[in-house]
């Protein structure tokens, strides 16, 4: 059996030494216990000046990232700058102060940023690091630094208020391998050419040579018939595109969640989501075009794209859902009939069927841990037909 250290507490061991040299002192008056008295008393002192004076001409900002994501670190920076010329500052903590309405934001609510030094008119920074439990807007409003320095005997607190917020993603998982092979469009959705220039293989017009046009672009024939060197224009290739369809058009209320199913209509919603984000990461990973509709929800069309940015507006957007709100009934009209893309429909509970679309992939909330690279399960439960 290990031994165990009982923990020190520096101001709980100050007063019993106090408490046993003072009455010895006073009684016996001995010139050692005497000057053990002074000493402590001259530590209590420097203590009250030095942890004072820690605090003081120190300016502390916040630095949130743009955006989180669910089950990963948050890292919340603070910026420290010591105003004084002379004196420097020593053993800073920055903890965050608790936010009402905002308990279960993170695995851990108290994360606490340590500066060890802080040079005259010098500037550090301090890291704290949360991770998030669930997605949406997050408030951060003030925060304390505080310094028992340099005994530890005192301790001064200064709290600095700093309204700020932040949107966390939803929990993107790793997908299995096939699950994507099932999802990507083959045939006439895959790879294909649009009617714009870019740099493809196929042909899309000529045109007056320019510089760094490679020679084998240079159309020798038609060159020498005008008389001027002229430049094959190549048509820009188009990747396969996917269309995502996250359908909350159905209250959580009425979900068909049976009484005896210990996942809730909520959770459900929430794992819907998260599958939402999981394809939508995935197919960009691999350079797809892909764009989302919710239907139930008034989003704007964003179109298909595949560059980082338009996967951060799509992540917003599915970070922002509240499911609280109101909700509209599904039309037709979000999933266009004759659009040339994959389709990926996502509902919480069961599967909606779209008659105009019989080569649409139909998932469920439910089978998230089916999907999943880390699941016990190792078939996952996808099917192009109708799926309770």
């Amino acid at each position: 059996m290990g031994r165990s250290l009982l923990p020190v507490n520096a101001p709980i061991t100050f007063v019993l030494l106090l408490f046993l040299l003072a009455p010895a002192a006073v009684l016996q008056g001995n010139n050692i216990l005497f000057w053990m008295l002074a000493v402590l008393l001259a530590t209590l002192l420097l203590s009250l000046i030095g942890s004072r004076w820690m605090l003081r001409g120190l300016t502390v900002k916040r630095h949130v990232p743009v955006h989180g994501l669910v089950g990963s670190p948050l890292v919340v920076r603070y910026e420290v700058h010591r105003l004084r010329r002379r004196l420097p500052a020593f053993g800073l903590f920055i903890e965050e102060q608790p936010v009402v309405g905002g308990h279960g934001c993170f695995a851990t609510e108290r994360s606490r940023a340590w500066i060890l030094h802080v040079g005259p008119g010098e500037t550090v920074h301090g890291e704290g690091v949360f991770v998030p439990t669930r997605r949406g807007r997050v408030q951060f409003d003030a925060f304390a630094i505080r310094t028992s320095f340099p005994f530890g005997l005192i301790r001064r607190v200064r709290h600095i208020a700093q309204p700020q917020h932040i949107l966390i993603y939803p929990r993107v998982y790793h997908l299995q391998e096939r699950v994507l092979a099932a999802l990507t469009p083959q045939g006439p959705d895959g790879l294909r050419t649009v009617g714009q220039r870019g740099g493809g293989d196929d042909y899309f017009g000529i045109r007056q040579i320019r510089t760094g046009d490679s020679i084998r672009d240079i159309a020798w024939k038609l060159s020498a018939h005008r008389g001027d060197l002229l430049a094959i224009d190549r048509a820009r290739p188009s990747p396969p595109r996917i269309r995502i369809v996250l359908d909350l058009s159905t209250p959580t209320c009425e979900l068909q969640v049976g009484e005896d199913e210990s996942v809730p209509a909520r959770e459900l919603e929430e794992r819907a989501i998260a599958l939402a984000a999981s394809i939508l990461k995935v197919v960009t990973d691999r350079q797809l075009e892909v764009d989302v509709s919710i239907p139930g929800f008034d989003v704007p069309a964003l179109g298909f794209r595949g560059h980082a940015f338009h996967v951060h507006r799509l992540m917003t957007m599915l970070a922002g859902l509240e499911l609280d709100g109101p909700r509209r009934p599904c039309s037709a009209a979000a999933v266009p009939a004759m659009e040339r893309a994959g389709l990926v429909v996502i509902r919480p509970d069961r599967v909606r069927t779209i008659a105009h679309r019989s080569d649409a992939w139909y998932l469920t909330g439910r089978q998230l841990h089916e999907l999943i690279e880390d699941s016990p399960q190792h078939e996952p439960a996808i099917s192009g037909e109708a799926v309770a």
